[in-house]
Order: structure tokens, then C-alpha cells, then sequence
């Protein structure tokens, strides 16, 4: 019985980060054909201010994100690699996932992620607080992204990398229904 448990474990586990379904899927199709290698440049440290949920980048460029946001995304705002208005077009960017594809990432080099952005629909949304925004929100649009290191190497940490890394992708993936 418990070998029979660990097996279905086992198996439903390679389900979940099978290269042709899941999460996978949409960024896979994605990736094989719109990638266009880019270059985007980054905030400098100096233009960066970090405040709970928030990071300000060059006085008005805000990105938004939920208290739950694992620490290692957070560092990937902090580092000034996104541009809010290269995703979206506005200033304000809201995020609520940010999730690594390891099974996309193509060497030790390259990371690529997806990443959830709840657009805000009128002016009198400003006043909620970006958790119930979150929370009620519905169809976030989903965005792709690459970050290249050329130096890094299998045993490079994960803060590291983003450290030395540029932004070499981001692309619209749809929206999330």
C-alpha cells in the first residue's frame, strides 16, 4: 500500500511539471513562437526605493505586489529589471504571481518566469488597498519573461544570478480565464 501511495505520488508529480501541459503549456507555445531576443535596460539602485508592497523606480514608475510574493520575486523587482510602462504602457504596475519555468530555461544562463498583472479599470479603484484589489479581481493578463547572466553557472544562487542578470524578454501571454 505505501509503495502504491509513493508511485502515485511519484507519477502525479511529473504531471505537474510536464513540459507540454499545466503551467507549461502556454509559455512553451509562447516561447517557440514570438521569442525575439530583446534588450532592455535596468534601473540604476540609486533610482530604486523599496516600501512594503511597493518598489518606486525613478519617482513614478510603481510596481504593486501581494505580501505573499515569495521573497526571490521580490528580489527581481527590487533589482529595477521590470518597467512598468514597457509591460503595460501605465506607471503603475500590479502584481500578483510571479512563478519561475525551470523546464523553459533554455541553460544555466537564462531563467525564465510568468507573471500575473491585474489591470485597474477605472480611477475610483485607487483608494482599495492592492490586497482586496487582488482578491476581487478577476483575468489577470499574463506576461512572459527571460533574464540572462552571462556569467552564471549551475552552482550560481538564485539572488546571484538576478543580481548579474538583464532583462532579455518580456512578451504578453493573454489573459488568464
Amino acid at each position: 500500500m505505501v509503495l502504491f501511495a509513493f508511485v502515485f505520488f511519484i507519477q502525479g508529480k511529473g504531471q505537474l511539471d510536464h513540459i507540454n501541459s499545466g503551467k507549461y503549456h502556454s509559455a512553451k507555445e509562447h516561447f517557440e513562437t514570438k521569442y525575439q531576443r530583446q534588450e532592455h535596460s535596468r534601473f540604476l539602485r540609486s533610482q530604486i526605493r523599496i516600501e512594503k508592497n511597493r518598489v518606486v523606480m525613478n519617482v513614478i514608475n510603481v510596481i504593486e505586489f501581494s505580501e505573499s510574493l515569495d521573497d526571490k520575486y521580490k528580489f527581481i523587482l527590487e533589482n529595477g529589471l521590470l518597467n512598468p510602462v514597457r509591460i503595460n504602457g501605465s506607471p503603475v504596475l500590479r502584481i500578483s504571481v510571479i512563478d519561475e519555468l525551470p523546464l523553459l530555461s533554455t541553460d544555466p544562463q537564462t531563467k525564465r518566469f510568468k507573471l500575473w498583472v491585474f489591470v485597474q479599470e477605472n480611477g475610483s479603484l485607487k483608494q482599495e488597498k492592492l490586497e482586496n484589489l487582488l482578491k476581487n479581481s478577476v483575468n489577470p493578463d499574463e506576461y512572459y519573461f527571460e533574464l540572462y547572466n552571462e556569467n552564471a553557472d549551475i552552482n550560481t544562487s538564485f539572488n546571484e544570478f538576478v543580481e548579474g542578470a538583464k532583462l532579455t524578454y518580456i512578451g504578453y501571454g493573454g489573459i488568464i480565464i
